[in-house]
């Protein structure tokens, strides 16, 4: 079983080092923004192990498709709810308004449900399609998609590229919790702020 796990990581690690092979870790990165269910931090390990000297421009250029695909799953949620809400609302009034009103105060905090989504091990997607049907300012949400994604993906990138191999572990046991230990501090900070 090892043989064969270190055999797929050798495929991988070959595939991820030619020349035009980033177009689908980019590909998976927009992809994984809408509807792709496995996160993009798995397929960062081959092609940073491949490209060490490269894994800040992986990083940028992984970020960029991310928030990408989630403008477009922004739009879908923002379309899909304008186009279905006023036919729930003839139906259903009373939930409807509710739902409007929590909305409308749901827009205040609206950030930090981006950085949260994009950073955490929280489906960024489902962040992006809410943030669409909540309506949050779409240049907010790029901004703080850039840089939520961003610092999610440069940790994963970093930590490849400084220890290579043992990374995996590392990230496969203690990324969620480190994400979950910076978004909390992130929250305290903006809630000490505001």
């Amino acid at each position: 079983m090892k043989n064969i796990y270190e055999k797929t990581i050798k495929w991988c690690i070959n595939f991820c080092s030619k020349k035009n092979s980033k177009i689908y870790l980019n590909t998976i990165s927009f992809i994984e923004s809408i509807f792709f269910p496995l996160p993009t931090d798995i397929f960062l390990f081959p092609f940073v192990l491949a490209n060490k000297k490269e894994y800040l421009k992986i990083t940028i250029y992984v970020t960029l498709f991310s928030v990408l695909g989630g403008v477009v799953a922004y739009y879908i949620g923002y379309f899909i709810w304008n186009e279905v809400s006023p036919i729930l609302m003839e139906v259903y009034p009373k939930y409807i308004s509710k739902i409007n009103h929590f909305n409308n105060q749901f827009t205040e905090i609206g950030i930090l449900l981006i950085i949260i989504g994009g950073f955490s091990p929280f489906p960024y997607k489902i962040t992006c399609i809410g943030s669409g049907i909540i309506g949050i300012n779409i240049f907010l949400f790029i901004v703080f998609s850039i840089l939520s994604r961003f610092l999610r993906f440069f940790l994963v990138s970093y930590f490849i590229y400084k220890y290579g191999e043992t990374t995996k572990n590392i990230i496969g046991k203690y990324i969620n919790i480190i994400s979950i230990i910076i978004v909390v501090i992130l929250i305290i900070y903006i809630f000490s702020i505001l």
